[in-house]
């Protein structure tokens, strides 16, 4: 039906952690490294491991029998949090499965694996980025949706703006609950050439 009407479909995809609610995570449990914070359900995952690796490249392979358009990929931010050569090379292959299968790739966060993989990889497999929080901000402890100080804006902004000028679109998700925040968030990314999404809810209840 979404194809009928236009629509591209991207299917999520969690390559580098590990929730404990899956239907999977007892089978990978041994391979959790570390706990991820402040989601107390999930766990960062060793993506070196040719278990892993089968396992989401199975996983790869029957998301594109559904006839999805593209791969929305989460966590390579387990790079970031182990930036080890084998957790590196471990994404380099889940993507690899991807792209053979021909549909887009687009990174969700993972700003320290992307400028590496834009450098150093001559083929470049993924289509876009998107990043979580460029202009707003949320507060954890406090429950709290705000704005993200100066500096923080502009790392964000030098990240998108570098991926873009490899050839990549550059998406943005913001959460404000705050309609002015809302309002300065998607003008700020249109200022960008961003493509901005803006929820009033962290869990991820997505407003266009």
């Amino acid at each position: 039906m979404l194809h009928e009407n236009g629509t591209i479909v991207y299917t999520y995809l969690n390559i580098g952690s590990i929730e404990t609610f899956r239907e999977y995570y007892k089978t990978y449990a041994d391979l959790a490294i570390g706990d991820y914070e402040n989601w107390e359900e999930e766990k960062w995952v060793d993506v070196a491991s040719p278990d892993w690796q089968q396992f989401i490249g199975e996983l790869v392979q029957k998301l594109d029998e559904k006839g999805v358009d593209g791969f929305f990929v989460d966590n390579t931010d387990v790079y970031y949090n182990y930036p080890q050569e084998s957790i590196y090379d471990g994404i380099l292959t889940i993507l690899d499965y991807m792209d053979h299968t021909g549909r887009k790739i687009m990174i969700n966060g993972g700003d320290c694996f992307v400028k590496k993989y834009l450098t150093a990889e001559k083929n470049v497999l993924i289509d876009g980025v998107n990043q979580e929080n460029v202009f707003t901000a949320y507060d954890f402890s406090n429950d709290t949706y705000t704005i993200n100080d100066k500096s923080t804006r502009e790392y964000y902004t030098d990240y998108l703006d570098f991926a873009m000028s490899h050839g990549c679109t550059a998406y943005t998700l913001e959460y404000a609950t705050v309609p002015a925040i809302r309002r300065q968030a998607a003008t700020y990314a249109a200022k960008h050439g961003y493509i901005c999404c803006i929820s009033d809810n962290i869990g991820l209840c997505l407003e266009k």
